[in-house]
């Protein structure tokens, strides 16, 4: 039978309102496909999936916050189903995001979901303390590694926490726990503020170090301004090495860049990378578009330098990002399938799932030497990019020990609404190695990173790969040309008399002395009067009687003063010899208070003369009853703490002079003659005392010859003991020491370099109050270093 259309209308109708017509497709999305409850094993992460809405949750053992909740409407344009492995895993990916995020299927929320922390603002610094305590505590998967007792943690600082105590408090509290780590992954933020562990990295070092001095001077800063600044002062010094017609930077001119690469005037190419996160020129850009990104740039890279001799590829500088852009720039030089890396969560709640990343074949790989300078600032997704590339046979690892923070950075929100992160990871190579806090150590080790060598326009790990692949970038210096241009140099600069003395391997290997006076000789032997240089004299005192025992360093002085030595705020350490040769004592030079004389060149000197002897400057200073003590006279009363970072203060050197002096009862320049001069065979050298009776200043005399026996002599011994050079009042940058003088005094440099074993002592008899006279010194630095680098290569 045919029924009419009109039937066939009618029936269809009630099929949509009658059960017994089904329709038996299932309409439902592939998230509500996949209602249920899932969590991500070892991350502390939790799904719920119901048929109208998505909530995520993270928890510890403390307690549990929601930190979204979306429709399906929302959480479909921002989530998509991949396929799982078995019905109880759950594969979701993040559009946008190159890796998926697995879960696995549990029965109920972690039961302290029942009843989620509400975030506020208000909420009580204990309640912060103890989720902090125990997200650390569940899923930090290297305490062991890196020696920290995390339950002597809450028993020190548990005690600490109040009802009434301040948000920053609170922060310092939290960031005093984590430091021990020095984990560049363990953070915690706050809308005011950010603080994350880390090692004492150079450049980070440098970086507060900047800061301290901008707050001594009441200047504005912070530190990511700072930081910025270095690296356009690296990025110039990388560019300057590379040919203008092949340098290029991503972004386009930019000073800050991602990449810079191009090719040396020898052929070797140079590519420099400072993250694996920001690669297209789209703000917005996701990962995807941004690995996208990063292959369109390496495809030009490898167009432009795959012609070089060999290649420089610094991540030095690099802080890291995504691991899939890491392992995709490898891949242009994978010249064999490698397994990249293993990673897992691993921490007291248990194992997450595995991981496992592999660099394919490129026929078109790179494959001539290649290498890889890395440094301790080379961290997170840089260190994986360093794991896979050391897998390759063409690359040589160059620089210092990397960071040893691989693990992806884990994100908690606290009750509070701060933000922290932790390290929950554990990844390791295709030979099941494991790089977290150790790092990877280089196949040369080369200093990475020096503020000496940003003023000498150049780098120390550069310099090396040259020289091993005979590329030597350095004109050939005549001896005529040098003395030639230090003539140049002293008409340019107006200084009258200059005595050089430069030293390699233990031995001084040039020596002399220039005058622009016709009628006065001047040599290396000629004596100069150099109180900018007494800072060092004393520090080399003080350490050699020490060392016969005469005094320990690391001894409170309170009982050798015969004065109370009162800071105005509570001060947790008590002052040491040590602290103050170092300059951390937290003494700080008070500009307002000690400039006695209007118009004096050294307002130090000129208060101690008005006070005819130390001992009355430093009571009327440092006493809380004397005349010229103020909170300005400590780096507190700048926000500095001394643990912190170094602030040169003559106070600092006058206390530490007057200490020795009282606890062996003789003056500082026959101690001087006994523990450095005579030892040392520096017999024109010695203490011009005043004319003012009533004075115990003097005035020290020495000669460039001298002082180069000084210079080699701690040098020596820092080499024998496998030692830093003691820091006694020089300027610790890396592997380099050095001590510029006093600018309101005669211009004296001294200058050791650990890794090269060579130095220099400069001599002058002008202060440079110019600015081209300033710029004449300048030049005169770089012209003696530079010389001395030649002369050191051609004795090697």
């Amino acid at each position: 039978m045919i029924l009419a259309p009109k039937y066939k209308l009618l029936i269809a109708a009630s099929c949509l309102i009658l059960s017994g017509c089904q329709d038996n497709q299932d309409h439902r999305s592939d998230l509500q496909r996949s209602a249920g409850i899932w969590h991500k094993p070892a991350y502390g992460e939790a799904l719920h999936i119901t048929m109208s809405r998505v909530l995520r949750y993270q928890y510890n053992s403390y307690g549990c916050i929601q930190t979204s909740e979306m429709t399906h409407q929302e959480a479909n344009r921002h989530l998509e189903v991949k396929k799982a492995h078995s019905a109880e895993r759950l594969r979701l990916n993040h559009k946008g995001q190159v890796y998926p995020i697995d879960y696995r299927q549990i029965t109920a929320i972690p039961t302290q979901c029942d009843n989620p922390i509400s975030t506020s603002g208000t909420v009580s610094p204990i309640m912060v303390f103890d989720y902090f305590w125990h997200a650390f505590n569940d899923y930090y998967a290297f305490f062991s590694i890196r020696n920290l007792d995390w339950q002597t943690q809450y028993d020190l600082y548990r005690p600490l926490v109040t009802e009434s105590m301040t948000e920053q408090a609170l922060f310092d509290v939290l960031s005093k726990m984590i430091a021990p780590l020095q984990d560049m992954h363990a953070s915690i933020s706050s809308p005011q503020q950010e603080y994350f562990s880390s090692k004492p990295v150079p450049l980070l070092n440098a970086v507060r170090q900047k800061m301290a001095n901008l707050s001594y001077l009441g200047e504005d800063h912070d530190m990511y301004s700072i930081f910025e600044r270095y690296q356009s002062q690296l990025q110039s010094i990388s560019q300057h090495y590379i040919t203008p017609d092949s340098l290029k930077t991503v972004p386009e001119d930019s000073q800050t860049a991602t990449a810079i690469w191009g090719k040396t005037a020898d052929n070797i190419g140079i590519l420099v990378l400072n993250n694996m996160d920001s690669y297209s020129e789209t703000q917005t850009a996701n990962e995807s578009q941004q690995l996208l990104a990063a292959h369109k740039m390496m495809s030009r890279v490898m167009s432009d330098l795959g012609d070089t001799d060999a290649m420089i590829l610094d991540i030095r500088h690099n802080t890291g990002g995504d691991d899939a852009i890491s392992l995709a720039i490898a891949g242009y030089f994978a010249d064999k399938e490698v397994l990249a890396f293993n990673k897992q969560a691993i921490n007291q709640t248990g194992r997450g799932i595995p991981v496992r990343q592999k660099l394919t074949l490129n026929p078109d790989a790179y494959t001539k030497p290649i290498y890889l300078l890395t440094s301790q600032l080379t961290v997170s997704a840089a260190e994986v990019f360093t794991m896979a590339m050391d897998q390759l046979d063409h690359v040589t690892k160059v620089g210092e020990e990397t960071a040893g923070a691989l693990s992806d950075a884990l994100r908690f929100e606290l009750p509070n609404g701060w933000q922290i992160s932790l390290s929950n990871e554990i990844y390791r190579n295709a030979q099941g190695n494991m790089f977290e806090h150790t790092g990877f150590a280089p196949d040369h080790h080369v200093p990475a990173f020096s503020q000496h060598d940003i003023d000498m326009q150049r780098f120390e790990t550069y310099e090396f790969v040259f020289n091993k692949l005979n590329k030597d970038l350095r004109p050939t210096m005549t001896l005529t040309d040098f003395e030639r241009e230090i003539t140049a140099l002293q008409k340019q600069g107006d200084i009258a008399t200059i005595a050089v003395n430069i030293v390699s391997q233990g031995q001084s290997i040039y020596s002399q002395g220039f005058t622009t006076n016709t009628s006065k000789l001047v040599t290396a032997d000629t004596p100069f009067y150099l109180t900018s240089l007494n800072d060092i004299l004393v520090g080399a005192t003080i350490a050699h009687a020490s060392i016969d025992g005469h005094f320990p360093l690391d001894e409170s002085i309170d009982d050798i003063l015969p004065f109370a030595l009162e800071y105005p705020v509570d001060h947790d350490h008590s002052i040491t010899l040590s602290k103050l040769l170092t300059h951390t004592s937290g003494i700080v030079d008070n500009r307002e208070v000690l400039d006695c004389a209007v118009h004096t060149a050294n307002p130090v000197t000129s208060c101690v003369h008005s006070h005819k002897a130390r001992e009355d400057l430093l009571k009327a200073y440092l006493s809380a009853e004397g005349p010229l003590y103020q909170a300005g006279n400590f780096s507190s009363h700048y926000g500095v703490a001394p643990e912190h970072a170094a602030l040169y203060s003559q106070m600092g050197i006058e206390l530490a002079t007057f200490v020795l002096e009282q606890s062996s009862q003789e003056p500082i320049s026959s101690l001087a003659q006994r523990y450095v001069f005579e030892p040392l065979k520096m017999q024109n050298t010695y203490w011009q005392h005043s004319n003012d009776s009533n004075t115990a200043h003097a005035q020290f005399v020495s000669t460039a010859n001298d002082l180069s026996h000084l210079l080699i002599a701690s040098m020596d011994e820092a080499i024998a003991n496998d030692t830093p050079l003691p820091n006694y009042f020089w300027h610790t940058d890396n592997q380099k020491f050095y001590y510029r003088g006093n600018v309101a005094a005669p211009k004296a440099q001294f200058f050791a370099d650990l890794y090269n074993q060579t130095g220099f002592v400069i001599l002058t008899d002008s202060d440079p109050g110019s600015n081209r006279a300033g710029a004449a010194y300048q030049k005169l630095e770089k012209l003696i270093f530079d010389m001395t680098m030649y002369m050191h290569h051609r004795i090697k």
